[in-house]
């Protein structure tokens, strides 16, 4: 599903011409984050003690964790940061009322790199 949805945004930034449509975009670099949360997040191994499973709209949240776990410590703090700022600015795309081609494009090249990262976490250290 992050595949499709990496296509999809890919063919809707081609397309877009208009503030409307680079909001668009920001919606689907929304909608990659949270397909990555719905691939990387697992309950049984990310959520703490006491703690309630976030939705899948908690995309931050749920990054978030998937990252900490991957990679900890503070060697490791720029990788993380990198990742929550990616999905900060998609948000900032997505809801700004006129984004522009090159905010749009910034957003979608962001989203496709935080989607290379989680599959690198993902492979074993």
């Amino acid at each position: 599903s992050v595949d499709t949805e990496i296509g999809e945004l890919r063919r809707h930034f081609l397309n877009a011409r208009t503030a409307q449509d680079y909001r668009g975009v920001g919606l689907d670099c929304v909608a990659v984050t949270e397909a990555l949360s719905r691939q990387v997040y697992e309950p049984t191994r990310h959520l703490r003690e006491g703690e309630e499973e976030p939705s899948v709209d908690k995309t931050k949240q749920r990054l978030d964790r998937f990252v900490d776990d991957a990679v900890p410590g503070s060697d490791n703090a720029a990788l993380r940061k990198l990742a929550r700022s990616v999905i900060e600015y998609a948000q900032h795309v997505k809801h700004s009322e006129t984004p522009t081609r090159r905010e749009a494009g910034i957003a979608a090249d962001a989203v496709i790199q935080l989607a290379n990262l989680l599959r690198r976490l993902e492979e074993e250290a």
